[in-house]
């Protein structure tokens, strides 16, 4: 859900530059909460204004778990909006003994425990799972395979990775190295050649007839004839000599470097294996976080027009978002975190589209379902129909049926149709909501507009908060139900299950006369 896709599927926001305060990029400040003749946003600050012309109170604090980036826990809109944990308090002790150190608004999954190293960049799985296989077949005669799944996997994740065409260039570049350091040798030979002042165009005119010194020339034209007029030879040599440097490096990385999840310590493999990570939930990375947190719940004390859809929602803030695609192991014990300590809704806007340990995640949301948790998922950017693509995660259990407790959201625009980025799917996505120019707070109390699936799964967790806020006798998968059937129909329709944008006025209308 990003353009600038940092992650996997895209699922990371873009972000415009700063707005002018109260507009966002069509000078609709939070039409996604207003409905009228030109905007097809959700009605919730009318179902609010519903419940209290009604006398309706909220009898019950709604905690939502946000599995993301982590967020800005001094900006201004967000400081009332987070989660305390009530039996906790920054002394260095795990005071409620749920295992976690001073997690007083939440925790971060993507540290070391002594706090000295926080993940930011992780690439993607794709590449990762290249990356763990390629020491193992790098070599390996394809006849000789004895696990011929396992290289067909392998196979797989080094296409999907790109890694043969990177491969290839490096192999031209190791030709060209030979050239470049072929006519460098020669000229070192030359004595009575100024060399350090040998122009691009001066080494054209060296007399030289000979078939090897011919080739390297013809070897290297390209670079010759693109480099700057004026260039020095020792220049443009220099510039090779660090670029091809890096690309070995990068090589030498793929067999040598250790992933540096693996810093945090804990065993990726066993998902009982949860105590680990930090209590810093700000980094540099927590641009998507704050911005989600916002739009679920932002006080709109720096700017009004930034409030969120729910404000007396209580944000947990849960890091296990990298930059790149998030790993498994995380998002599992994220999200059992988030039902430990008494989140009842979740808020996941990643994905991607391989998943090494898919059955770990799915268990996890199994958990959630069991503890009558919810859980929002951004449905992702690439403008494909989920009903022929798998998206991870996919919320179903072994036998490939689907939780209650799982809603995916696809984006939709003023208009109310379906944005051009946002992933579909009649069966696989349940409901739209908008997703494109909304407004919300960033890191350092600045505000700016975005789009995305990544941001119209908030809307939906907004909405969620409020009826499990007023209607708390409503199972999660009540909620889900409710949700799906008061939607308010798309333009383009047969694109998700529900085949509407979720509504909040009905959704609470329905609320008031719903039965099990």
């Amino acid at each position: 859900m990003k353009k600038c896709y940092l992650f996997g599927i895209g699922l990371l926001l873009f972000v415009s530059s700063n707005i002018a305060f109260g507009q966002d990029g069509n000078g609709h400040a939070g039409w996604h909460k207003i409905f009228n003749d030109s905007l097809q946003g959700t009605r919730s600050d009318e179902a609010l204004q519903y419940l209290e012309a009604r006398q309706k109170s909220a009898t019950e604090t709604v905690i939502v778990g946000l599995i993301d980036t982590g967020i800005d826990t001094t900006a201004t809109d967000l400081r009332p909006a987070l989660w305390n944990n009530p039996k906790e308090i920054a002394d260095g002790k795990d005071n409620d003994q749920n295992g976690y150190v001073d997690d007083l608004h939440g925790w971060n999954f993507l540290g070391t425990k002594d706090g000295t190293f926080n993940m930011g960049n992780a690439g993607t799985e794709e590449y990762r799972e290249f990356k763990r296989l390629y020491p193992k077949y790098k070599n390996l005669d394809p006849a000789q395979v004895q696990d011929k799944e396992e290289y067909a996997y392998y196979l797989k994740m080094r296409k999907k990775a790109n890694i043969d065409s990177y491969l290839k260039f490096v192999g031209y570049t190791g030709i060209k190295d030979d050239a470049y350091q072929y006519i460098d040798s020669v000229l070192a030979a030359m004595p009575d050649l100024q060399k350090d002042t040998l122009t691009i165009s001066g080494l054209m005119y060296i007399p030289i007839d000979e078939a090897r010194w011919n080739k390297a020339c013809e070897t290297l034209l390209v670079d010759l004839y693109q480099a700057p007029k004026g260039s020095l030879w020792n220049q443009l040599l220099e510039q090779h000599d660090n670029e091809f440097d890096l690309m070995k490096k990068r090589i030498y990385g793929i067999e040598h470097d250790q992933d540096k999840r693996l810093l945090m310590g804990d065993d990726m493999n066993n998902p009982e294996d949860r105590f680990y990570g930090n209590a810093t939930l700000t980094t540099e990375n927590a641009l998507h976080g704050t911005f989600n947190a916002g739009i679920i719940a932002g006080q709109g004390t720096g700017n009004p027009d930034a409030k969120g859809i729910f404000p007396d929602a209580r944000i947990m803030a849960i890091r296990a978002l990298p930059n790149g695609d998030e790993y498994d192991k995380d998002i599992a014990t994220a999200i059992r975190y988030a039902v430990d300590n008494g989140a009842k809704i979740i808020n996941m806007s990643f994905g991607k589209y391989t998943s090494p340990q898919a059955d770990m995640v799915n268990k996890a949301i199994g958990y959630a379902a069991e503890k009558d948790v919810l859980i929002i998922q951004a449905a992702g950017n690439d403008h494909l129909n989920l009903d022929s693509v798998t998206c991870f995660p996919t919320g179903k259990d072994a036998t490939g049926k689907p939780f209650p407790n799982v809603i995916k959201v696809g984006a939709s625009d003023e208009d109310g149709i379906c944005c051009p980025f946002s992933n579909y799917g009649k069966h696989e996505v349940d409901v739209f909501a908008p997703g494109k120019d909304i407004i919300s707070v960033c890191p350092g109390d600045q505000y700016a507009t975005s789009q995305g699936t990544s941001v119209a799964a908030p809307v939906v967790t907004g909405i969620a908060a409020m009826l499990r806020a007023y209607f708390p006798r409503l199972k999660a998968a009540q909620v889900k139900e409710i949700l799906i059937k008061s939607v308010r129909p798309m333009k383009t329709p047969g694109l998700s299950a529900s085949g509407g944008i979720v509504d909040a006025l009905e959704a609470v209308k329905l609320a008031k006369k719903y039965k099990k």
